[in-house]
């Protein structure tokens, strides 16, 4: 299990100062940057004054800074969803830089997700199908399906479109990693083995500990549960950084608290 499984975002800033200036201060915050694997953007890649590479560019000087020897990399969560030459052209535009994982939508095309493979041959892909801001009862209404059932459902045709194009010499796989629920993730690494023949990384959205406010997030649990059950990395922004005042929990103590339910998740998964 990972020991440092926070991914925390970026998102809904309207001035770049501010938004690098954050992240400039987060990243010398020791509490988070012991835990802390990704920080994640999305909007904010398309704020001016930069292009969206330029900001991949000033994030990672960020990183260098203060987190060169942490391991910290940049999830470049775009969602992406459009044919197969346009995902080419995107691809291809930030293949020269730094982000670690990219995540694209489930209905990609098979030759989508190989001009994606090819583009950003050292980059994870991770696979989004039903966000976590829909509720159970969304996706039964939509899909008629529960939404476990729905996103083992697009992993299995996102491999199968996929399996119809690439060649030898490309990744076996359309996609590394799953984003979903912490309420799917148990449900997904029952079947996974049994359908893949393979292990895939789960990156949780939808984590909220009893201390702080549910927020957006519909299908929601705490990090410990979110982990045991099989997440690899969690989301985790206001938890991290700003607590829950209105219960007396300060941004320190939501950290320390956090650590906690992180390392009871490791010592349960151990066995220890």
């Amino acid at each position: 299990m990972n020991e440092k499984p926070i991914i925390l975002p970026y998102d809904g800033f309207k001035n770049a100062d501010n938004l690098l200036q954050e992240i400039d201060t987060d990243l010398q915050d020791l509490g988070i940057l012991e835990m802390l694997s990704f920080i994640k953007v999305n909007d904010v890649v398309f704020m001016p004054p930069f292009s969206a590479v330029d900001w991949i560019v000033k994030l990672s000087e960020i990183i260098d800074k203060y987190a060169r020897h942490m391991d910290v990399g940049i999830f470049l969560d775009l969602k992406l969803a459009d044919t197969s030459g346009t995902l080419k052209n995107i691809a291809t535009h930030f293949a020269p830089f730094q982000q670690k994982i990219l995540t694209v939508r489930s209905n990609l095309s098979g030759k989508g997700y190989l001009e994606i493979r090819r583009a950003l041959p050292d980059v994870k892909i991770a696979l989004v199908s039903f966000l976590t801001d829909n509720s159970e009862q969304d996706c039964l209404e939509q899909y008629g399906l529960f939404p476990e059932e729905k996103i083992l459902h697009d992993m299995r045709i996102a491999q199968r479109k996929y399996e119809r194009c690439h060649d030898d010499d490309d990744p076996q796989f359309a996609f590394d990693m799953v984003v979903c629920s912490p309420k799917e993730v148990a449900y997904l690494k029952r079947n996974e083995l049994s359908i893949f023949n393979k292990s895939f990384e789960y990156i949780l959205p939808g984590i909220r500990d009893q201390w702080m406010d549910k927020g957006q997030q519909v299908r929601a649990t705490g990090v410990a549960e979110a982990l045991i059950d099989g997440g690899d990395y969690v989301v985790m922004g206001s938890q991290m950084k700003k607590g829950n005042p209105k219960k007396g929990i300060s941004a320190k103590e939501s950290q320390r608290l956090t650590k906690i339910e992180i390392d009871r998740a490791l010592s349960e998964k151990r066995g220890v």
